[in-house]
């Protein structure tokens, strides 16, 4: 029988093992599945919208085929072929399901950075402040949740009129749909201050807190060296989750028409217009834009929940004792 002896076993050695990169990412793909495939589908989305001006067959805005022809169907004038079909202007579907990612990636990653910076900042000056300020950015917060949220961002577009976009890098979009990422952006501020508020309060009550406090740490001070690297597991959580709900919501607009300008490439808007009354004959021009949300939303939440349980420590414990 082998016996320990001078930090061995008796014609073994003991050693450290140590994982490498690619033995890391094994294990978190088989303890974590659902989390490397929303990985994966929020790599795929992103690069999509980032290269799709460079990759797209067609001119996503114009008429390049015959109207509603078929996935695979090869057009004779220049032997390109349409995998996605046409739809019922004769534009290539699959040009303007991969240039429409860039709507969807620049509306929602505009929304989400900015509620970060401004959700954050009011949600902490509120919790750790409470008072005067407290009651004023909470009390505006409920007078925004008292509207119907869709009802509300129509009127904000309404009022501040439909954005157009020619496209080009995703900054230009980005600047281009200014009115539709104001109106996304209120809510979500106001929302991701009440999270990053209802945390605040809780870790103003650590000890680490009050002994900061007690030895005269300035408030600036604790906010930024002791609250805010807490919080951030917090708010990238709550931002991700935020952005599929927006990328849902710019579909949903402009499904209705309220959304990007017509004939822009987008989503929602291809699941409406004239390409609606043809869903029964071409399912494929609804098929295509509808996967493309489908798919680019579930990646979202899955990665959201991969993030919760790499970035939350209780959660990062109660998986080691499994």
């Amino acid at each position: 029988m082998a016996t320990i002896a001078s930090g061995e076993l008796v014609g073994l050695p003991l050693r450290v093992r140590r994982r490498g990169p690619v033995g890391k990412v094994w294990r978190f793909v088989r303890r974590r599945p659902t989390g490397a495939l929303g990985i994966v589908l929020m790599a795929l989305f992103v690069t999509i919208a980032v290269i799709s001006p460079m990759i797209v067959p067609f001119d996503a805005n114009r008429s390049v085929g015959r109207p509603l022809q078929s996935p695979g169907t090869v057009d004779p004038r220049t032997g390109k072929t349409f995998w996605l079909g046409t739809d019922a202007v004769g534009q290539d579907v699959l040009s303007r399901v991969l240039q429409g990612s860039q709507i969807s990636l620049a509306v929602g990653a505009s929304v989400i950075l900015i509620n970060v910076t401004l959700g954050t900042l009011l949600g902490m000056v509120a919790g750790y402040f409470q008072g005067p300020v407290d009651y004023v950015i909470q009390r505006s917060g409920e007078v925004w949740s008292a509207f119907p949220e869709l009802i509300a961002l129509l009127l904000i577009v309404s009022l501040l009129g439909t954005p157009h976009t020619t496209g080009g890098n995703l900054l230009s979009i980005a600047f281009d749909l200014r009115n539709l990422i104001f109106a996304f952006t209120i809510g979500a501020v106001f929302g991701g201050s009440r999270v990053v508020r209802g945390v605040t309060l809780a870790l103003k009550q650590n000890d680490y807190v009050l002994a900061a406090r007690a030895i005269g740490a300035t408030d600036t001070r604790i906010i930024l060296r002791h609250l805010l690297p807490n919080l951030m597991p917090f708010v990238i959580i709550a931002a991700t989750a935020g952005l599929g709900a927006v990328i849902l919501g710019e579909a949903t607009l402009s499904f209705l028409g309220l959304g990007v300008a017509p004939g822009t490439p987008s989503w929602g808007q291809d699941l409406s217009g004239r390409n609606r009354l043809f869903f029964r004959e071409a399912m494929w021009v609804a098929l295509a834009p509808g996967t493309a949300i489908s798919l680019t939303v579930l990646g979202v939440n899955l990665f959201g929940d991969a993030l919760r349980d790499i970035l939350d420590p209780r959660l990062r414990g109660a998986r080691g004792r499994g």
